[in-house]
């Protein structure tokens, strides 16, 4: 993401989410912005891990930045938790089941 970009983002982030985020004793931080214009976000504080994340991410992040900046074209939540941890968590879970 370009300097500019990341200086938009970071102003639409500031004024319409991080407050009402903090409200709750949240947060963000920005990731990454992928080729297919997918905004990926950290939440932080009480925010991560919460189980209304996921709304709050398309409800508001999403919907604040998409309609103020045309280069983002949607909002996901980065876990932190990489492709392989999760194949191995499901190959125990599946192994589990079956016991």
């Amino acid at each position: 993401m370009d300097e500019e970009l990341r200086r938009d983002v970071e102003a639409v982030l500031n004024l319409f989410v991080r407050p009402q985020l903090s409200n709750h004793g949240g947060g963000l931080e920005v990731v990454d912005l992928d080729e297919d214009g997918i905004l990926w976000v950290e939440m932080q504080g009480e925010c991560a891990g919460c189980p209304s994340a996921d709304d709050t991410a398309k409800g508001l992040v999403q919907k604040e930045l998409v309609t103020r900046i045309p280069q983002i074209k949607g909002v996901e939540i980065d876990s932190g938790i990489s492709d392989e941890i999760i194949e191995e968590a499901m190959k125990l879970f599946t192994h589990r089941q079956k016991q």
